[in-house]
Order: structure tokens, then C-alpha cells, then sequence
């Protein structure tokens, strides 16, 4: 029993040191992985994680194609990144606004288009903010291939009638009955005035309202997509609504209900069974996908990263520099944390020594394609009041950003940089163009879309101007890059009087495409 005893020790001994011998020879990696596939780059703490959610997202996204006629295997201009989180907290140290009760949320940034879902990978977290995944990822979907300008309830009601989904082995259920959404409906005081929800945003509500609107704007995109006939007048609607109609009499022009009747009709229909459809599988459920470990920086300070690339305000600056400086002080060497923390110093702590760190990156990897923007972003910051010296640093900023286009061409984030660092000079065509791209690109991100508009109504290209703002007038949610876009649409429509000028693709016609995706036919 002895002898079992140390042979026994012995074992885990060896076991230990062979371990420390494999540690020591391969490179250090973290718990975060990435796994990329056609459409998405999900990151997360688990392997399975990654490789589950990358999977039902592709279905997802599969699904949508087919149902709005798009080729499966169409090349995405910028795959979606997908951050998995495991409970409030780690959302909040991207979004320190982020409140009880949130699964996600989808940001559209410069930098990066991106989503933060609360995934605690427990077998009876069934929910793993897959709804406010899908439900964004409709949205993103639609500005992708059809921007255009939509009545709100119709842009909430498509995503939440799509994001019910029902993605089972053999087939796909659309249409199915959103259970939260139904069961507001049958609650005294469940329902606002049909008006509202045809003719207002949701943010023009109060807080208490917003929910009804959501419930009736998915109950009313139901009944519509759920009948052939009223699925066809739906883009009859749509243009009546465009052309400047009240959206409530263009509804009883189109329709033939009043609000009250309207209403009386979506009870009646909730009232029944609601139909779903399913569709058959026609391809493996098992998307190619390739799955990585992060480098260990990324351990602290991925999440912060993503922060980074929202702004952080200037009271919180000072605390968040701090925990980034002492975060990347755990591993001076490591590319990872040492590029977040320079982003950090640049944008509002020790530029000269966050520039420092970009051009050790730099000299390691010329063509570090994160480093070249984050000092080109740098010296556009930096760049004195002084027009000379002001010219010069531009200029620098703009050598950095074409090196940046070399590695990659299709980054919106070097586009917008470039054309800044040119945007002391008069506008061409050219620049314009650049914008345009950047929007092509990037088309849900409303800072974008206003900078190619001001750069095309410069050249003189009204339409395409307009087609830029239209989608981002219509946001739901308003702000001031909506409010801005519709103020753009006004000094557009001055300027056009009622000359056509000739575009490259004009807003009447963006609008038929997104008619014709959204009305199915």
C-alpha cells in the first residue's frame, strides 16, 4: 500500500512537471476565443459557447437570406462581432449605462459595428439574450441590404415577428407567437391608441407606453405579414407614407380601417390562433467557422477595449485610465494590452506616450493595421490650430491611413480617417466617393452616412445625398444624428427646388427595393 502510495505521488509529480514543460514551450494564450464564421466573429470564455451561438446566429442569418431572396453564400462587406458576457457587470464595463434587466445591446460605432450579449453559458439560462440579438440583427440585416425609409412600427414590428424564430433540427418556424409581446395585450391598459403606434417613434411615448408599442407594432406587422393579400398593399402604404401622407389616413386610404376599427380587427386576430409557418431544411446545420484563443491581454481589458471605441466621458476618464494603466502594466510585452492601453492615452491621457507605443507596434509590424489608424486617429486629434502646422499633421495622418488601406481596403473606420485627414482640402468627386464607400460599408452607422451626405451635397449629387439620410431620418429611436439628418433632407430638398439631379442611384429607388423585400413581393 506504500509503495502504491508514493508510485501514486510519483504520478502527479511527473504529471506536473510534463505540464510545466508543455506550458513552457507553448505561447501564452487567454480564456477568451474567437470563432469566425461566413457572417459573424463571436467572442466568449468557452469554446462551446462560441461555436453554439456562431452557429444559431449563421441559421439565423441563413434564414433571412432565403426568406428575402438573397443568395446564401453572398459575402458580407463587414462581419457583425458578437461579445459574449456572462452578467451585468461585465456589460457594464462596456457600457456603464447598461441597466437591470438589459440581455444586450447592439452599438454602431466608427470603429466597429458590434453586439454585447449576457450569456452565462448555465443549462437553464434559456434566454442567453438571444432575442435582443435577433431582434438587432434584423435590424442590422435590413440596413445591410435595404436601407430605406420605413414607418417605425413596421422597422420594431419586422424584427420582433422575425426574432420568435424557432430554429429546430429539421425545420424553421417564422411567425410564431411572441409570448411577452401577446401576453401585455390581454392586461387592462395594454393597448395605447392605434394613432400612436401608426403615426409616432417610440421615443416620442412615455416610458410606460413603449411597451404597448412594441407589443402592438409586432402584433400589427403579424396580421399583415400573415395574409397575402394585405402583405401586397403593404407597399402601397409604404409609398403614400413617403410621398408625405398622414400615416394614419394613408392607412384607411390603403386599408379601409380607422384607428378604432384597426384595433378591433388586431384583437380579433389575437384572439384566434396565430399562424406560423415552417420551412423545410435544405443545408447542414453546421456552419464552417474557425475558432482561435486571444492572446492573454485580452483576459482584462477586451471589454474595456470595446468601450474605448464608444467614447467614455469626461468624468470618467481619470478612473477608467487608471484601470486600463494598471491593467496593461501586468503584461508590458503584450501586444493586446499594450495597443488598448495607447488608445486610451491618445484619446485622453498621455498622448506622447500612448504614440510611443503605437510606433513600437509599428516597428515590430509595419503593417499592424489597428496601430496605423490608432496613431493616424492621433494626430488628427492632435493637430494644432496653426494652418501650417495644422496641414502637416493631416498629412502625416493621411500617410498613416493609406498604409492602413494597403493592409486592408475595406475597413469603414481607415476610410472615415482618410478622408478627415483630406477634409482641409476641397472636395472631389474622388473624396466623396470615399464616403460613399465608407457608408457601403458600414450602413448602420449614422456619423457615417452624415459625412458622405455633407461630402456628396458638396458635389452637387442631391439624390444620392438623399438616399444617404433617408434611412437614418427614419430611425426609430431619434437623437441628434437623426435630428441632424432630417434637418440635411430639408436643406436638400431647398436646394433641389424642382430639378432632378442626376445620381448614381436615387432615394426612390433604394425605397422600392426595401418596398419589395419588406411587402414580399
Amino acid at each position: 500500500m506504500r509503495r502504491k502510495g508514493l508510485w501514486g505521488g510519483r504520478k502527479v509529480l511527473l504529471g506536473l512537471a510534463a505540464a510545466a514543460f508543455l506550458a513552457a514551450g507553448s505561447p501564452a494564450r487567454a480564456e477568451w476565443l474567437r470563432a469566425e464564421s461566413d457572417h459573424f466573429v463571436v467572442y466568449g470564455r468557452s469554446e462551446r459557447s462560441v461555436r453554439e451561438y456562431a452557429t444559431m446566429l449563421e441559421d439565423f442569418d441563413s434564414l433571412l437570406r432565403r426568406l428575402h431572396g438573397r443568395p446564401k453564400d453572398e459575402v458580407t462587406p463587414r462581419k457583425l462581432p458578437v461579445y459574449l458576457v456572462s452578467n451585468l457587470g461585465q456589460l457594464k464595463r462596456v457600457l456603464p449605462s447598461a441597466k437591470e434587466g438589459m440581455a444586450g445591446v447592439y452599438l454602431s460605432t466608427v470603429p466597429e459595428v458590434f453586439v454585447v450579449a449576457i450569456r452565462d453559458g448555465d443549462e437553464l439560462d434559456q434566454n442567453k439574450g438571444d432575442d435582443t440579438v435577433l431582434h438587432e440583427y434584423v435590424h442590422h440585416f435590413m440596413l445591410q441590404y435595404y436601407p430605406s425609409a420605413y414607418p417605425a412600427w413596421l422597422v420594431e414590428g419586422y424584427a420582433e415577428y422575425y426574432m420568435t424564430v424557432d430554429l429546430a433540427k429539421t425545420r424553421m418556424v417564422v411567425g410564431g407567437v411572441n409570448r411577452g409581446r401577446a401576453y401585455s395585450l390581454t392586461q387592462p391598459g395594454g393597448w395605447i391608441p392605434m394613432e400612436d403606434v401608426l403615426g409616432k417613434r417610440p421615443g416620442a411615448l412615455k416610458e410606460r407606453d413603449i411597451y404597448a408599442y412594441y407589443a402592438q407594432a409586432w402584433l400589427l406587422t403579424h396580421y399583415i405579414l400573415s395574409d397575402p393579400a394585405r402583405h401586397r398593399q403593404l407597399g402601397a402604404y409604404l409609398k403614400a407614407v413617403r410621398d408625405g401622407d398622414d400615416p394614419v389616413k394613408a392607412w384607411d386610404a390603403v386599408y379601409g380601417d380607422d384607428p378604432e376599427g384597426l384595433r378591433r380587427k388586431l384583437q380579433t386576430y389575437m384572439n384566434r390562433p396565430i399562424p406560423a409557418g415552417a420551412l423545410p431544411r435544405t443545408g447542414p446545420l453546421e456552419p464552417a467557422m474557425t475558432v482561435t484563443h486571444l492572446p492573454p491581454g485580452a483576459d482584462d481589458l477586451i471589454l474595456e477595449g470595446q468601450r474605448l471605441k464608444l467614447g467614455v466621458p469626461k468624468d470618467d476618464r481619470a478612473e477608467t485610465l487608471a484601470d486600463i494603466r494598471a491593467a496593461a502594466a501586468k503584461r508590458p510585452k503584450d501586444r493586446f494590452s499594450q495597443l488598448v492601453l495607447a488608445k486610451a492615452e491618445t484619446a485622453f491621457g498621455d498622448r506622447k506616450a500612448g504614440e510611443a507605443i503605437l510606433d513600437d507596434l509599428l516597428a515590430a509590424d509595419p503593417k499592424d493595421e489597428d496601430a496605423l489608424v490608432a496613431l493616424g486617429e492621433s494626430r488628427l486629434a492632435a493637430a494644432p490650430d496653426d494652418p501650417a502646422q495644422r496641414a502637416a499633421a493631416f498629412a502625416q495622418a493621411g500617410k498613416l491611413f493609406a498604409r492602413a488601406f494597403k493592409v486592408d481596403p475595406d475597413n469603414p473606420e481607415t476610410l472615415h480617417g482618410y478622408a478627415e485627414a483630406h477634409s482641409l482640402e476641397p472636395m472631389t468627386e474622388a473624396m466623396a466617393d470615399i464616403r460613399v464607400r465608407a457608408v457601403v460599408l458600414a450602413p448602420q452607422v449614422g456619423h457615417l452616412r452624415l459625412d458622405a451626405a455633407r461630402a456628396l451635397i458638396q458635389v452637387k449629387d442631391l439624390d444620392t445625398a438623399r438616399a444617404m439620410l433617408t434611412p437614418l431620418a427614419s430611425n426609430p429611436h431619434g437623437g441628434g444624428e437623426v435630428e441632424a439628418a432630417q434637418a440635411m433632407l430639408k436643406t436638400i430638398d431647398a436646394k433641389a427646388g424642382d430639378e432632378a439631379s442626376d445620381g448614381p442611384k436615387s432615394a426612390d429607388k433604394a425605397s422600392a427595393e426595401g418596398d419589395k423585400a419588406a411587402s414580399g413581393s
